[in-house]
């Protein structure tokens, strides 16, 4: 269970979404962990109830972080492949660690 970050509903993992900010089709932020947050479907598919994720980012964050994570999404990055391969084991482990403490 966990709590949308953008309207406070409370829904169970399997009626949520990884809701972003900034689209993931911008690859420079697609992978920036404050810019992919759980999300209930209704939240995401409104566009991602854009303007109240960044009112979030920067009460959680810091003010200025939503224009960060704006200003970031627009700069072209190309991950090299010892990055990428970098970010794929750190995500399976955390993946894994879920999985262990949380029974699924």
């Amino acid at each position: 269970m966990g709590e949308c970050y953008t309207c406070g509903a409370v829904r169970h993992w399997s009626e949520v979404d990884a809701g972003h900010f900034m689209s993931r089709a911008c690859m420079s932020t697609r992978w920036d962990e404050k810019n992919v947050q759980f999300q209930c479907k209704r939240c995401n598919m409104r566009s991602g109830e854009q303007f109240l994720f960044s009112v979030h980012l920067d009460e959680h964050y810091g003010e200025g972080t939503a224009e960060a994570l704006h200003i970031a999404s627009k700069q072209t990055r190309k991950f090299t492949h010892a990055e990428l391969e970098q970010m794929y084991y750190h995500y399976k482990r955390l993946v894994d660690e879920l999985r262990s403490t949380k029974g699924l």
